[in-house]
């Protein structure tokens, strides 16, 4: 008996391991100087895309439109980057070649625990006749990695191992958990020159000169993300970006919002990658599974854990008793069953043994989307929600109060709360308190949106037992 409750034992623990692989296999820039990948693409595939772009002096106008338009440069882009993207690769994985050490076997799972010292755990099938003889020639071993980016970084997809003494190829892959996703680079080009296009007209032979041009880019505070040396390993964010629905209206930029404000939470606040859960498009049970992985986290580290939850997207109230609801992508707007209630969510991260638990809504509860108009077809107006109480070591600061709308920034990419967070962020370079940096997106905003027909005031709002602290909290 005894026996078996320790090989069940080691079996738990290899499994333990084997669900953070797919995080753990991730390189730590700081210890190994690997730049991002989008910070390494950015400036070469820029430089080609300007150079490509111009028109040339003996090109004629209609060629030039024909040759460079919004498809054509797209294509290039993806183009360059995968160029970018086998240079990244090459050049940072002959710095970090495997260190693998093994650990034990587990005979109930047929399994060996290897060890890298850059990217972490990783489980091998051996069937267990072979057991013995693997350990016996580990030393002999011979590795063949491939990586690929992911999060930004170096990441590894698959280990080949060689052992000559059974003359046989073993594996380690990342494929089961793999989430292929190619980093998304924050371009910033210059307009597009065209030269001047002269036509003759009138019989006085008066030239008439017009000049168009084209601007694309982003946000600066999609580009000029602050990195700190500071790590805040005892932090961890849920970012929830919800933008493609199935059954609604999309929320503009809902989408970018949570991607470059997961980009502040690694470089800017010092947070871990493996820290940070980044969920696009979230459905029901993809919200409640973020909100189970904190409570799972908060209740190890023991009162020691920092929380941001980070939400953009959807919101809708219930006509019946005006409480509010956070809307899923597989959710319907007129049914608020399909919702996640804004109080569970409460009661839930204040129940929580954290430390602080910082909630941040860019969202609205009034029935509306981003441009106004509403979300479900059948509700012709607009209603006040109840912004619900937050419960525990909790404050909230949302993007709107009532029945107000929380808009877009068009010209920023952003949301308009996120985008000013993220502008304060940036400034500070994330060294701020809660109250300094609720008390600047409350006042910028509400500025912004005072000479529109859509005022939007954003509201912080703590639980009793962090009232009279919770205002000298830092996010860093």
């Amino acid at each position: 008996m005894k026996r078996f409750f320790v090989l069940s034992l080691v079996s738990i623990i290899s499994m333990a391991m084997f669900s953070q692989s797919a995080e753990s296999n991730i390189i730590s820039l700081s210890a190994f100087k690997v730049q991002y990948f989008s910070d390494y693409a950015k400036s070469y595939v820029e430089k080609e895309i300007n150079q490509w772009q111009q028109k040339d002096e003996f090109e004629k106008l209609a060629d030039w439109q024909q040759r460079v338009n919004e498809t054509t440069r797209n294509q290039k882009i993806r183009q360059l980057t995968a160029q970018c993207e086998k240079q990244y690769i090459d050049k940072y994985s002959a710095k970090v070649k495997p260190n693998v050490t093994l650990g034990q076997y587990d005979a109930e799972n047929e399994v060996f625990l290897l060890t890298d010292s850059k990217f972490g755990n990783m489980l091998v099938s051996v069937p267990i006749a072979e057991g013995r003889n693997f350990k016996q020639g580990w030393a002999t071993a011979k590795f063949t990695p491939k990586y690929f980016i992911e999060n930004d970084v170096l990441a590894l997809k698959s280990l080949d191992i060689y052992m000559p003494s059974l003359n046989k190829h073993y594996t380690y892959s990342n494929q089961a958990s793999l989430k292929y996703e190619l980093a998304q680079v924050d371009y910033n080009f210059n307009p597009i020159d065209i030269a001047p296009a002269s036509t003759q007209s009138g019989a006085k032979g008066q030239q008439t000169i017009s000049e168009k041009k084209i601007s694309v880019g982003k946000s600066k505070v999609d580009l000029q993300i602050p990195q700190t040396s500071a790590s805040n390993k005892n932090t961890f964010a849920v970012i929830i970006a919800n933008e493609e629905y199935k059954s609604v209206s999309a929320v503009p930029f809902a989408l970018n919002d949570g991607r470059v404000f997961a980009k502040y939470c690694q470089r800017t606040l010092g947070i871990p990658a493996t820290n940070i859960k980044l969920c696009e498009n979230a459905t029901y049970n993809d919200l409640r599974l973020a909100v189970a992985w904190l409570k799972n986290v908060c209740e190890k580290y023991e009162g020691e854990a920092s929380v941001i939850f980070y939400y953009a997207g959807h919101g809708i109230p219930d006509e019946a008793d005006k409480s509010a609801y956070l809307l899923p992508v597989d959710g319907d707007g007129r049914y608020v069953a399909t919702g996640y209630k804004l109080d569970e969510l409460y009661q839930k991260l204040g129940n929580m043994p954290a430390k602080s638990i910082t909630v941040l809504l860019d969202a609205c509860f009034s029935g509306s989307n981003r441009d106004g108009k509403m979300l479900a077809d059948a509700r012709g107006v607009v209603v006040k929600a109840k912004p619900g109480m937050p419960q525990g070591n909790t404050v909230v600061l949302s993007a709107a109060q009532g029945s107000e709308t929380a808009l877009p920034y068009e010209q920023e990419g952003h949301g308009m709360f996120t985008y000013y967070m993220l502008l304060k962020l940036q400034e500070t370079q994330g060294d701020i308190t809660l109250s300094d940096l609720s008390n600047y997106v409350i006042k910028e905003v509400g500025r912004k949106t005072a000479v529109s027909d859509k005022p939007q005031t954003p509201s912080v709002v703590a639980a009793t037992a962090v009232q009279n602290s919770w205002q000298h909290w830092k996010l860093r």
